[in-house]
């Protein structure tokens, strides 16, 4: 790629990052894939895959026999206000591109005018955009779709990502796990309030709320005995009474909430830590005489890099002098 495909590539991701769009509302992102793919003339360009219509693949077919591979970037951003300053920070208020997928879809893009200067010789190429990454639930959906099932299945699957605090143009490869199955939970304790003078007359959801951090935070350790490897729990969010109300010395909270994310080595250990979840709040709700509630959010299986994979990428970075 010469410096003015290289600036024109730059200036596209920073369109990108300017106006980034959510899990599974990247219509507008979609929409600007696709005219930049359609420049580089692919054999086929199959869109609206997903649950949403916003996932892309592009086939770049040498109408040769060889191995289907295929290469994939995300779509989506971040519910997050963006503190740069720089001219192409995020217009969009409360959205950003924190994750990078920005860059991930222009370096796919830079593929694809690779495969359009230098076609394929072999085999085929797929370029998968895929919808709905930071909520676990794009992939599946491209999966299931029949339009992505009518083409010839992937031989080899690649996704990378960026990693912050790393020099630029180091490769970071693992044979096997790189990645933790996870999965965020959200768990709601209701009792009743009372006046604080008359805490009896109450079913305060304090000590649930404090046991049960103090439970998931130590996961590490004091899930030793069930589970193969380390669990790492990690609290993101607690509310103990209504935060309509305000602080009130006065009475006692009735309500409580507890959000968090748990990870483990294996998605097998993950359903196992599950389980342990649900006992956990059973007996911390009973115990203080409450209901409750727990629910599950954004389950991502373990990911893991096979050993045939790492190699060819290693191989790869090797030959442009990039540091493995």
């Amino acid at each position: 790629m010469d410096v003015a495909d290289s600036e024109n590539i730059t200036a596209f991701r920073r369109e990108l990052h300017s106006r980034p769009e959510l899990s599974e509302c990247e219509v507008q992102t979609s929409k600007a894939i696709a005219g930049r793919l359609a420049l580089a003339n692919p054999d086929l360009i199959a869109d609206g895959l997903g649950t949403m219509n916003t996932g892309i693949c592009a086939v770049f077919d040498s109408g040769v026999p060889g191995p289907t591979v295929l290469l994939r970037a995300e779509l989506d951003a971040l519910p997050i206000e963006e503190s740069n300053t720089f001219e192409h920070r995020s217009v969009v208020q409360g959205v950003s591109h924190k994750c990078g997928h920005d860059g991930h879809m222009a370096t796919l893009l830079a593929v694809a005018e690779g495969l359009r200067a230098k076609p394929v010789e072999f085999g085929r190429v797929y370029l998968l955009f895929q919808p709905a990454e930071e909520t676990g639930t794009g992939a599946a959906a491209v999966i299931a779709d029949e339009r992505f099932q009518a083409l010839a299945p992937p031989d080899f699957v690649y996704a990378f990502h960026n990693v912050p605090k790393y020099p630029l143009g180091r490769v970071l490869i693992r044979d096997g796990l790189f990645a933790q199955a996870s999965v965020g939970f959200i768990v709601q304790f209701h009792g009743t309030t009372s006046h604080s003078s008359y805490p009896e007359y109450g079913t305060n959801p304090s000590l649930a709320v404090t046991e049960l951090i103090a439970a998931v935070s130590s996961f590490d350790t004091g899930l030793a005995d069930r589970v193969a490897a380390p669990i790492l729990g990690t609290i993101s969010y607690a509310q103990l009474g209504v935060a309509e109300m305000g602080p009130n010395f006065g009475t006692t909270p009735g309500e409580a909430c507890v959000m968090g994310v748990v990870r483990a080595h294996r998605s097998d250990d993950l359903a196992r830590v599950r389980v342990h979840l649900v006992e956990l709040t059973e007996r911390l709700a009973a115990a203080s005489g409450l209901s409750h509630e727990l629910s599950w959010h954004e389950a991502f299986a373990a990911t893991a890099s096979s050993a045939e994979c790492v190699s060819v990428v290693e191989r790869a970075a090797l030959e442009v002098a990039l540091t493995v």
